[in-house]
């Protein structure tokens, strides 16, 4: 995980360091929208910025879907230790009895 955020680190230094490179060392990259002229370097920032919130709802989705599934097999694992520990008192002759360890 620490190799996983030092990546996400450099990869994001880098995309700063070129936006602010486009910016200040090529002033002439500047494209007409709608809203007016907008250079280059703020279009890739925003881009970058749109990335990391679908890639952060796509973490988002798979962290929930991972919560619902643990919480499924719980709910799952609960209801088995329940049936058992109900057969266990239904049928208590066949439960082993350890010596040294008498109820």
């Amino acid at each position: 995980m620490k190799v996983l955020s030092a990546l996400a680190f450099v990869i994001v230094l880098g995309v700063v360091a070129l936006t602010w490179a486009l910016y200040v060392f090529e002033p002439g990259l500047v494209i007409g929208t709608p809203w007016g002229l907008v250079h280059l370097s703020v279009l890739l920032a925003v881009a970058f910025g749109l990335g990391l919130g679908v890639m952060g709802l796509y973490v988002l989705t798979g962290w929930l879907n991972a919560q619902a599934a643990l919480r499924q097999r719980n709910r799952e694992l609960r209801q088995i230790k329940s049936e058992l520990e109900a057969l266990r008192k239904q049928h208590p002759e066949e439960t082993p009895v350890i010596p040294d360890r008498q109820p």
